[in-house]
């Protein structure tokens, strides 16, 4: 007996390295969140967004010209659009005949397109003027497409990055800018806010803007969050919109550094790991008659999609 007991001290420790573990949940794939496979659409050309980044910026925002020395100021989209639609004239043609740099829907009333076609007083040239003395320029190169594509954002509206419609001496209260962490940990942003699984708390800020309306007057500043990319405002979770008492600079959509001054905080262990969440942000500017709502449902994919968030690994 004597002689068996090394060998069933071998069996026992045999045996119980046997056991079954317990099981980790993370080793079943189902349990993270699938691979994010939305396709980022294509920025229109026709679009704000696309003229900018096209035209605007690359061609007309050169030192001492469209840089912030001269208006429009076509440094970002916000200022751009800004100094752009709806907006006064400095300059006029010699008949006097026009009002504004861009009016919707009218070619023959935006100086604009006059500008990048004629020059209105013999002297001033055609814009953009690199171009005017630049044969080999890209604008020369793919003018007829440039203006093209100027003419349709015009003739349908001359509506602003988000789809919206100008108002009444542009302003509406925009966004330049998104920046998010998860439990005081920087999320990443790419094309949407990835939130790591397992987070507890996500905070996002907004870059918010207004030409005219100081942002301690604007109303009714909220988010509503849904699973759905275009949704009813009553399927929507709400929540209240903070205004910073000291900005937060960060990064806008541009890449470029700007005040971030409202932000907002959600659970983010109360969501499913399975899905998508949308944002739209709601405020009122008292000089306007509506709310505005950024994105809204007529809102570019990829302007939607930077308004959303994910669980990630």
């Amino acid at each position: 007996m004597k002689n068996l007991f090394p060998y069933i001290a071998i069996l026992l420790l045999a045996m119980s390295s046997c056991t079954k573990d317990e099981k980790n949940p993370f080793d079943d794939l189902d349990n993270f969140p699938p691979e994010d496979t939305t396709q980022i659409e294509n920025i229109d050309p026709a679009s704000f967004v696309g003229l900018h980044q096209n035209i605007f910026k690359p061609t007309c925002a050169n030192s001492g010209c469209h840089d912030g020395t001269f208006e429009p100021d076509f440094r970002t989209i916000e200022s751009s659009y800004n100094t752009l639609v709806l907006h006064p004239i400095v300059k006029n043609n010699p008949a006097e005949t026009y009002e504004y740099r861009v009016k919707p829907a009218s070619l023959s009333e935006s100086i604009l397109w006059l500008r990048l076609n004629e020059d209105i007083d013999g002297i001033s040239g055609i814009m953009p003027l690199d171009a005017f003395y630049d044969p080999d320029s890209e604008w020369n190169a793919n003018k007829a497409e440039h203006l093209s594509n100027i003419t349709d954002w015009i003739m349908n509206g001359a509506l602003d990055m988000f789809g919206n419609e100008p108002g009444s001496n542009n302003q509406q209260p925009g966004i330049s800018g998104i920046y998010a962490e998860a439990d005081g940990n920087p999320c990443n942003l790419n094309g949407r806010i990835n939130v790591p699984l397992g987070s507890q708390q996500v905070t996002v800020w907004f870059a918010v803007n207004d030409l005219e309306s100081s942002l301690s007057t604007l109303e009714y500043n909220k988010v509503k969050m849904s699973g759905k990319i275009d949704f009813v405002d009553t399927t929507a979770t709400e929540y209240n919109l903070q205004l910073l008492g000291s900005p937060e600079t960060h990064a806008d959509f541009q890449n470029n550094a700007t005040e971030f001054n409202h932000k907002f905080s959600f659970a983010a262990n109360s969501f499913a790991s399975d899905s998508t969440y949308y944002m739209r942000v709601f405020l009122k500017d008292p000089l306007q008659i509506d709310t505005t709502q950024i994105p809204q449902d007529g809102s570019q994919l990829y302007i939607k999609r930077n308004f959303s968030w994910v669980f990630v690994n």
